[in-house]
């Protein structure tokens, strides 16, 4: 007896019940499909995500086409942005053009996104079609398990993976009967739990059983455009039931501070929120916690799980992490707290809790939440003040693995990355008496790997940033730059696991040509960098309190001599080159808007330089401002070109961007670290809190800059060190008083 065979094979036959009136041919579906509702409007591509190089709206219908002097070397997909596809219903016609008999098609379900290999790639559960009838009406899972149910063929995916075949609804000439060549042809895709059932015009052509713990439960739909010669398939009438009325509510998520591993604060996802829809944002919720503030800092970056299976049902559910080692759960609809969990360690002892304004010890770096094997679950991964790893439920708060020492204590960390099961960071400053080092976390066995750049601390706001290859890239400062006697100060490092000895070994390195003028002055190269995917080829930037962008290349980032970028830019601001007040802090950002240009963002404090110039201005900046900039080919080469600066913000912090809105904020932050009749002690708690003011929090056109939206006076206290998140129309805040704000559209 096969486990679970009876009680798949029931539902089974209670899906062919109720599907009993099926229509025979796409022509009798109007009525039988009264009852879905649409997701294609028939005349825009509107909620849908694709390359328009590729995809484009014709008489009615979703055209995907590859042409000759348009090839494709890898499929791409065209994503529906309106939920997810969990308990559904799926109508639409397709029709392939047969003029190459090698076409390949297929409509994904409870599937997700690649961005680590490319933006509009996907992989999960397809109906598959092809040209030549050899595969349409079959379930096929892309990048993963491959074929599960081929044309006419029943089968179940037992718990271990292996495919096994139950029977047939017919033989695969059958099912090629059924479709009409270079005509339309509906197709019907139902899935309750466990079963998937495909009909082509009316006729069963597949059904899965899929008892494999590892699959996928939810997720994205789209349609897919194959790779290969010429070729060219059309989509209409696409409608959709949701059987589980929770799932079809779109829900994107914001795991890692900076929105993803690569750290392009780029919410690639969001639909909600939008240049036309900006003018619309307004104060959601806020909420005060009884985290105590340690020196200047209060709250960390906010994550936000857009669909949390909880006792009380599905829920988006918002984590905030509080200086004084305390856990947040907060819901994102009603902006009440679920729960809260607090570290102790009382038994220990909090045995350096200070050393001044650098190190303000608890807690510092940014969890990061991970996906478990079961769809709707989800594990917070923190790092306490004693150096302990945590991994806590989001639905509960509660422990779902043993404490396990990560590194020693009072270390100050920066966000946590993570990748392919591996925790990433790195420290700073000093603190705690401990040398600068980056971190490594071995999920899989516990094991923890080390490097130190002797004496350049490590201290990029959003923490390392993660490459295709899982190389950790982070910015250095407080050091020299001797790399013979291997000293990395004041440059960027690459570090990657070794995966046998799960060791952390240097694999690149590079430096600005002064480098060792910047150490002088105090100028460091601390800032996150932002790595992304550019026609095929990875590139990465970064900068550093001297004020310069600097574009380079992944797979080398400063060529033969280690000194040599792609690109750089002039100055952009700190013409006085001031080290503690202006300058290039925290982290960049990068996005690629609907006509396929790249974008970089770098936040700046300070005046701008006299003779950095961008073709868009929006007024005098004095206290600092975002600029942007396209990625271009010019002269055989890549350059950063200036696009636009913002207006004036009061120290501007590292932006986020969603759907064409760049979201910005000045932090009212007081940065001075010395004067005339303090000297160097001016750079403390008491002074700096003093001078502080207040957020204010922008939306500004990605394209021009413009200023759509702004809080004005709604925020009441600064913060230092903190950082936005944004997903399902909404951004998120946190100040230095212990509150958390939610601004957004919608309800």
């Amino acid at each position: 007896m096969i486990p679970n065979r009876h009680s798949s094979l029931a539902r089974f036959a209670a899906l062919l019940c109720a599907l009993a009136a099926a229509p025979a041919s796409a022509q009798q579906a109007a009525g039988d499909t009264a009852e879905l509702d649409p997701i294609f409007d028939g005349t825009t591509l509107q909620g849908w995500d694709g390359d328009p190089a590729f995809w484009r709206v014709e008489h009615g219908a979703i055209v995907g086409e590859t042409r000759a002097d348009r090839p494709l070397t890898a499929n791409t997909f065209l994503v529906w942005r309106g939920g997810t596809t969990r308990d559904f219903v799926l109508t639409l016609e397709y029709r392939m053009d047969t003029r190459n008999p090698a076409g390949n098609s297929g409509v994904q379900f409870r599937s997700s996104l690649l961005p680590e290999v490319g933006r509009w790639v996907m992989k999960g559960y397809q109906a598959d079609i092809d040209a030549a009838d050899a595969y349409t009406g079959q379930i096929y899972e892309e990048r993963g398990r491959g074929f599960l149910a081929r044309p006419g063929q029943v089968a179940r995916v037992a718990p271990d993976g292996q495919v096994h075949a139950l029977g047939s609804v017919g033989t695969p000439d059958m099912v090629k009967g059924f479709i009409k060549k270079g005509d339309w042809n509906d197709v019907r895709v139902v899935a309750r739990g466990n079963v998937i059932l495909e009909l082509v015009n009316g006729h069963v052509t597949s059904l899965l059983v899929d008892d494999d713990e590892r699959r996928a439960r939810d997720g994205l739909l789209g349609l897919q455009l194959h790779a290969g010669p010429p070729m060219k398939i059309e989509f209409r009438n696409i409608r959709l039931k949701d059987l589980d009325a929770v799932t079809t509510l779109a829900h994107t998520d914001w795991l890692t501070d900076g929105g993803n591993p690569q750290r392009t604060a780029w919410q690639g996802a969001e639909t909600l929120l939008s240049t036309r829809s900006a003018k619309d944002i307004r104060l959601l919720w806020k909420i005060m916690l009884d985290n105590v503030p340690r020196e200047m800092h209060s709250l960390l970056p906010a994550l936000v799980v857009g669909r949390v299976d909880t006792r009380e049902g599905p829920k988006e559910i918002v984590i905030v992490t509080g200086v004084s080692d305390n856990l947040y759960a907060i819901d994102a609809g009603r902006g009440v707290l679920l729960w809260k969990k607090r570290f102790d360690h009382s038994a220990i002892g909090d045995t350096t809790p200070r050393s001044g304004l650098m190190c303000p010890g608890g807690i510092t770096a940014t969890p990061v939440i991970g996906r478990t094997a079961v769809a709707g679950r989800y594990t917070i991964y923190a790092v306490s003040w004693d150096g302990t790893l945590h991994q806590v439920n989001v639905a509960d708060g509660e422990d779902v693995a043993p404490p396990a020492k990560f590194m020693p204590p009072n270390g100050k960390p920066y966000a946590l990355n993570l990748w392919n099961n591996v925790l990433y960071t790195h420290t700073a400053q000093g603190c705690g008496g401990h040398p600068n080092v980056a971190y490594a976390y071995d999920l899989a066995t516990g094991k923890v790997g080390s490097w130190g750049p002797a004496g350049g601390g490590m201290w990029g706001r959003t923490g390392p940033a993660i490459s295709s290859k899982g190389v950790m890239y982070t910015g250095t400062g407080d050091g020299p730059w001797d790399p013979e006697r291997g000293i990395y100060g004041n440059g960027i490092v690459g570090i990657q696991q070794n995966p046998s000895t799960k060791a952390l070994e240097l694999v690149d390195y590079f430096a600005p040509a002064n480098a060792e003028w910047l150490f002088k002055r105090d100028l460091d190269m601390q800032v996150t960098p932002a790595i992304f995917d550019y026609k095929g080829r990875e590139l990465m930037v970064s900068a550093g309190k001297e004020c310069r962008v600097y574009l380079m290349d992944a797979e080398s980032i400063g060529g033969d001599d280690h000194r040599t970028p792609l690109y750089h830019t002039p100055q952009l601001c700190n013409e006085g080159l001031n080290f503690a007040s202006a300058g290039i802090w925290g982290a960049m950002a990068s996005w690629v808007d609907t006509n396929g240009t790249r974008w970089v963002l770098a936040p700046f404090w300070g005046p701008k330089h006299s003779l950095f110039k961008a073709p868009v201005e929006h007024g005098e900046v004095r206290e600092g401002a975002i600029a942007a900039f396209k990625l271009e080919e010019r002269d055989g080469g890549l350059r950063l070109t200036p696009a636009w600066i913002s207006r004036d913000m009061n120290r501007a912090e590292p932006p986020v961007v969603a759907n064409g809105v760049v979201f910005a904020y000045g932090s009212g932050e007081s940065t001075t670290q010395a004067t005339p009749e303090l000297g160097l002690r001016a750079n403390s708690a008491e002074f700096r809190i003093k001078n502080s003011t207040h957020v204010v929090l922008y939306a500004l056109d990605g394209q021009t800059g413009e200023e759509l939206w702004s809080s004005g006076t709604q925020i009441t206290s600064w913060n230092h060190w903190a950082g936005l998140s944004v997903a399902n129309g909404r951004v998120y805040l946190g100040t230095f008083d212990g509150t958390v704000y939610c601004f957004g559209v919608g309800p």
